[in-house]
């Protein structure tokens, strides 16, 4: 683990408030607070977020085995806690490249037959379908509940996160799900669209990684999917538990995510 090096995962847990980061990180969040105060509270949205999908999934649309590719490090409730509390026979695998995340996940998970991590680039598709953790543990043939939360905006068009989520999308059983949240360019003279470009320039500064953009080529990335209501909305108006606390500040109009069906 690189400490003189932001990395996404870190900073993404100074916003939620977590202990597991370093100075470099801090740094980044800093200069994302500079931009919107009340970023921590967008990080907030699009965790509670996840959290009601996957317990939607769980409870309700008979999924009972994830693949989370946007494994966090544990600040908060994770998709086997809500998945298992749900169904204690659901089985959750983890994808990730981030060395905290593998540690933290192998230690906390060494006792756990039913949740388990694999050591892979998410942004392949094609390793990760391949992965031996991933095959062993998930069964393609029956509908799987497949989490990009907060993940596709940190591949860059040159890598076609596009084809990487059609090879996701045709390797799922026809009654799978996607959840997926992105950072959203909402468009030249849109009130927005100068702290979005301020956002992605210090993603892309300081972790080297931050592409928002437009909902088109959002939607784009669930091509072939049938989106659930309310359908691309900001995170935190994807059926929230309650009225908003909070006035909505820029971050929590431009984290936008969904959960789509395959037919």
């Amino acid at each position: 683990m690189d400490s003189n090096k932001a990395s996404i995962t870190r900073v993404h847990d100074t916003m939620l408030g977590g202990k597991d980061n370093y100075a470099e990180d801090r740094a980044v969040r800093d200069r994302l607070l500079a931009i919107d105060p009340q970023f921590p509270l967008a990080a907030q949205d699009a965790r509670q977020f996840q959290g009601r999908a996957v317990r939607y999934l769980a409870a309700h649309a008979g999924v009972r085995q994830f693949l989370d590719c946007g494994a966090c490090l544990p600040t908060a409730e994770n998709t086997h806690e809500i998945a298992l509390r749900v169904n204690p026979d659901s089985s959750v695998v983890y994808a990730s490249k981030d060395p905290m995340v593998l540690t933290y996940a192998r230690a906390l998970l060494a006792d756990n037959d039913r949740t388990h991590v694999a050591e892979v680039n998410v942004s392949r598709a094609e390793r990760v379908l391949a992965d031996p953790v991933v095959s062993k543990y998930l069964d393609f043939d029956q509908p799987i509940g497949l989490l990009h939360v907060l993940t596709l905006h940190h591949v860059p068009d040159k890598h076609d996160p596009w084809a990487a989520m059609a090879q996701y999308i045709d390797a799922l059983a026809p009654g799978s799900y996607v959840v997926m949240a992105h950072m959203l360019d909402p468009g030249p003279g849109h009130e927005l669209a100068g702290t979005i470009a301020r956002i992605g320039e210090v993603y892309r500064s300081g972790i080297g990684s931050g592409w928002p953009r437009t909902a088109e080529r959002i939607l784009d990335l669930l091509r072939g999917l049938e989106l659930l209501e309310p359908g691309l909305v900001p995170v935190g108006d994807w059926w929230p538990d309650g009225p908003p606390a909070h006035p909505p500040a820029p971050m929590r109009r431009l984290f936008v995510g969904a959960v789509a069906r395959k037919p």
